[in-house]
């Protein structure tokens, strides 16, 4: 018919990643969070002095805390729901999320009472894992950019001049 249009095709690009991938995924965030401690530690070392060294050191050590007690805990939590299949959260859950600011928290006023710490340093420390995502982001972009062009021919140049 005249005047219709025909529907465009797109052709959106698959991601990468699959189930496979997930362990590999979390070994780079670990791993870009161990980076981050690792700049941050000797940038602080260098830059401001050996308490900004020692903050970032017991913020990073903080941060590893953290991330390991939250994956138990979710871990933890999401097996006893699938045990019990009752979609129900078992008692004190949320409590085991409230403690672990507590303890985070007495860490961070215990330290900084001491004098030895560097506040900043020890936020630069706890916050290492958005560093390390930040990293892992850039890499998917970087994954993305490199692959979503190989299935396409190059374009060659018609103009002959």
């Amino acid at each position: 018919m005249i005047g219709q249009t025909q529907p465009r095709q797109f052709r959106i690009p698959v991601s990468q990643m699959s189930q496979i991938d997930d362990s590999g995924i979390e070994r780079r965030f670990q791993r870009n969070t161990y980076v981050v401690i690792g700049v941050a530690l000797i940038a602080g070392w260098f830059l401001a002095g050996w308490r900004m060294a020692l903050g970032v050191a017991l913020g990073g050590a903080l941060c590893l805390f953290n991330l390991r007690w939250l994956g138990g805990s979710v871990r933890a939590i999401l097996s006893k729901a699938v045990v019990a299949q009752s979609g129900r959260v078992p008692p004190f859950t949320a409590s085991k999320f409230v403690l672990r600011y507590f303890v985070i928290a007495a860490a961070i006023v215990i330290a900084l009472s001491t004098g030895y710490f560097h506040a900043l340093g020890m936020g630069i420390g706890f916050a290492a894992f958005a560093g390390g995502v930040m990293i892992e982001a850039a890499y998917q972009l970087y994954s993305f950019l490199r692959f979503s062009g190989a299935d396409e021919p190059p374009q060659e140049n018609s103009s002959k001049e």
